[in-house]
């Protein structure tokens, strides 16, 4: 088990975020400061920079998101309300209720543990206003309500879990083992056939655990057999005259999210196997690890040190149809988790989307009846496999018999053709049964 900070130590931390907090020693400093007092290096930079941020937060009342050591939580609340008054003590327990809420669906344990505390300092101190009975029910009075909508100034930007189930064809069940996996690994790779959903489910995965429909806090790239260290990293360009010194588009990405690290970044990679990963990532393959990120490197073109931040998620798509490239890099595979994204042919969430279209219910049925029959015939096809099955993404749109038809001659059918590109028969079989009435 990790050892823990003792009261000693959190009192040092606790009156150097006093000091930050009150603009007396700049961020960078007092962090430094922190990791001094943490002798047996049981936390990292970023992790003392998450935990300002937390402080923070308490400090205006406003919800945070980051998790840190109940232990510590539970010593910044009881300390802000020791030294600054019950009115700090019951913005910190207001920030902490909207911490609770929003993890309670991926951490019950952890969440009824904090409520628990919460629960006992507000009756310590004969708080009347503030509850943690109840949590999910609308409680907020108009001012506090106005009050939350002003500090995470979300407005009609807020992106939940909820929205993402709305609008994401795949299971509740499903989108919890995602979330974990990347929590806890820090880079995911969905795989799956073309028109599967995969680039839309990464950037609206990213929306929902950043709360919001936020595009400043997600870059996505593409990578292509000519991608390079120079492009991802940093190296040197041609200009007019010369050669300058460039930073990457990962280098910029993470000085970005360092910068902020009470908040969530993603950094989206489509077509991930179709680059030259060693190449592409150099010595920065080590630091994406969940273990390593804030490990510092010196890099070679500039000699300056350089790290990943912890809250920097790497989401990479891969084509599994594509079988020139079907093999990447072990050093790659052992760093990212692998998730298979499936068509939705079938799925009661995609019925249900189609006929929102208002499109024909004998089209919605021929739609799904007859692609999840053909995609059986691929899987079980030796030649080609799950890897090769046809997306559904293609009948996302509002469309009509007419339409369906030529996705199926201009779209579907060159595909086919193309897999049993040496049974032409089996092709123009599988492609008419598509069409029939």
């Amino acid at each position: 088990m990790k050892e823990e900070l003792n009261n000693e130590q959190l009192e040092k931390i606790y009156d150097v975020m006093e000091q930050i907090y009150n603009g007396e020693i700049k961020r960078t400093e007092g962090i430094n400061e922190c990791l001094k007092i943490d002798v047996k290096g049981i936390y990292k930079y970023s992790s003392f920079n998450f935990l300002y941020g937390i402080y923070r937060c308490m400090r205006k009342g406003v919800g945070f998101k980051r998790s840190f050591k109940l232990n510590v939580l539970q010593f910044i609340i009881k300390k802000i309300g020791k030294l600054h008054g019950i009115k700090e003590l019951e913005k910190s327990l207001i920030s902490t209720k909207e911490y609770i809420k929003y993890h309670y669906p991926f951490n019950k344990d952890r969440s009824d543990n904090l409520v628990k505390v919460c629960k006992e300092i507000i009756e310590k101190n004969n708080i009347k206003d503030i509850s943690f009975d109840n949590l999910f029910e609308d409680e907020k009075t108009d001012d506090e309500e106005n009050q939350y909508e002003q500090t995470n100034d979300k407005s009609d930007n807020s992106y939940s879990k909820e929205n993402f189930l709305n609008e994401v064809f795949i299971s509740e069940e499903k989108y919890d083992t995602i979330y974990n996996l990347l929590k806890r690994k820090k880079n995911i790779i969905f795989q799956g056939s073309p028109g599967v959903g995969k680039t839309f489910l990464a950037k609206k995965l990213a929306y929902s655990i950043i709360g919001e429909a936020d595009d400043s806090k997600i870059k996505m790239v593409q990578f292509h057999e000519s991608y390079s260290y120079e492009d991802f990293i940093i190296g040197y360009k041609p200009t007019d005259k010369n050669f300058e010194l460039k930073n990457g588009v990962f280098y910029d990405f993470c000085q970005k999210a360092s910068s902020d690290m009470d908040n969530d970044y993603f950094f989206i990679i489509d077509e991930i196997n179709r680059g030259n990963i060693s190449k592409i990532f150099g010595e920065l393959l080590m630091l994406i690890e969940a273990d390593n990120r804030d490990a510092e490197i010196i890099l070679p073109y500039n000699n300056e040190s350089f790290s990943v931040p912890n809250n920097l998620y790497i989401i990479g798509m891969m084509n599994t149809a594509d079988r020139s490239i079907a093999f990447i890099d072990y050093a790659l595979r052992r760093r990212f988790c692998f998730v298979d994204i499936e068509p939705a042919f079938g799925n009661e969430k995609f019925i249900n989307y189609l006929k929102e279209k208002n499109i024909n219910d004998n089209l919605i049925n021929k739609i799904n009846t007859k692609f999840s029959n053909l995609n059986d015939i691929i899987k079980n096809d030796k030649t080609l496999g799950r890897g090769c099955t046809i997306g559904h993404s293609y009948f996302c749109d509002k469309i009509d018999e007419a339409e369906y038809k030529n996705i199926i001659e201009y779209e579907i059918a060159p595909t086919l053709r193309e897999y049993w590109f040496d049974n032409e028969e089996r092709a123009e079989k599988e492609i008419k049964k598509l069409l029939d009435k």
